[in-house]
C-alpha cells in the first residue's frame, strides 16, 4: 500500500541531501535494533531488562494520542534506564564487534543499494538515529556501506581502559529531540547549507523532525509504516510518500521520487 502527496520538488543528484533513521528504517522492522545488539555485548542479563523495557515503552513512544510533554518525558526515562544498564552489565567494545559481526541486523530491500548510490553521487547523507551509534557504525563498516559522505549522529559510547562503556560522548539522543540542529558545523554544515532540498526517511512520524523546520517545505519526506495500526491516517498528514507493509522498500521508495 502507499500514499503519495502532490510534490512540485524535483530532486537530482545536485540539489538534495539526505537524512535517515536508523532502526527500522534502514533496517527492517522485523530486525534486531541497535539496542538490542549492544544489549548482546554486555554480561548476562542486560538483553533481558534491555526487552522488558521496550515492551513498556514501545507502545508509548508509537501511541500519537498522548501529549508531546508526556511523551517526551517517558522517552526520556527509557533511554537514560537503557544507557545505565549498558554502564551496569559493562557493554564492551571489543565485544561488541564480534557480536555485530554476527548479528541478525538486516537491512530493509534497497537500503544497501540507496547508500551506494548515494556515495556514487556525491549526496551528503546523515543518519540521525536514537539508536546505539557504536552499534550502526559498525554494521555499516561490516557491510562495506560506511562512505565517506556518511555523517553519522547517535549516541556512541566511550570506553574506558578495559574497553567498558561508562558514557555518550555526547548528549542522549531520544525519538523526541532528533533533530540536526546543533550537529552540523563545518565542512558538513556547508555541504547541505549549499543544497536546497532534502530527502527523509524514517518508521515514525518524529522523524521528520530531523530536519530543520524551516526546511520542512523543502523536505519530501517518505514514511515506513510496517505494523498494523490506526497511526496510517496521522503517518499520511505528516509524511509525503507513505509506505506499509511489503511495499516498505527503498526500492519503491526511489521508483516514486524517479531517482
Amino acid at each position: 500500500m502507499e500514499f503519495i502527496k502532490e510534490e512540485n520538488i524535483k530532486l537530482t543528484n545536485k540539489n538534495m541531501c539526505v537524512l535517515l533513521d536508523f532502526d527500522k528504517t534502514i533496517t527492517t522492522f522485523d530486525s534486531l535494533d541497535s539496542w538490542d545488539v549492544a544489549g548482546m555485548a554486555a554480561d548476562v542479563g542486560c538483553e533481558k531488562e534491555i526487552n522488558k523495557l521496550y515492551e513498556k515503552y514501545r507502545p508509548i513512544e508509537t501511541d500519537y494520542n498522548i501529549s508531546y510533554e508526556e511523551k517526551n518525558k517517558q522517552m526520556e526515562i527509557w533511554y537514560n534506564s537503557c544507557m545505565n544498564l549498558y554502564y551496569k552489565y559493562h557493554l564492551n567494545k571489543y565485544k561488541l564487534k564480534e557480536v555485530v559481526k554476527n548479528s541478525k541486523l538486516i537491512f530493509r530491500k534497497g537500503a544497501k543499494e540507496f547508500l551506494k548510490y548515494t556515495y556514487e553521487n556525491n549526496i551528503p547523507v546523515i543518519i540521525l538515529s536514537a539508536g546505539v551509534g557504536s552499534v550502526i557504525k559498525e554494521f555499516l563498516k561490516e557491510n562495506s556501506c560506511f562512505f565517506d559522505n556518511i555523517f553519522l549522529i547517535s549516541n556512541t559510547f566511550l570506553y574506558d581502559e578495559n574497553g567498558n562503556a561508562f558514557k555518550l560522548e555526547n548528549s542522549l539522543i531520544h525519538t523526541m529531540n532528533k533533530t540536526v540542529e546543533g550537529h552540523l558545523k563545518g565542512k558538513r554544515k556547508e555541504e547541505f547549507d549549499k543544497r536546497p532540498y532534502r530527502l527523509l526517511f524514517g518508521d515514525t512520524i518524529e522523524d521528520i523532525n530531523m530536519t530543520l523546520k524551516k526546511d520542512l517545505e523543502k523536505t519530501i519526506k517518505v514514511g515506513f509504516l510496517d505494523e498494523e495500526s490506526e497511526n496510517l491516517s496521522a503517518y499520511r498528514e505528516n509524511f509525503d510518500i507513505v509506505l506499509t507493509k511489503k511495499d516498505a522498500t527503498f526500492d519503491n521508495a526511489r521508483k516514486i521520487i524517479k531517482i
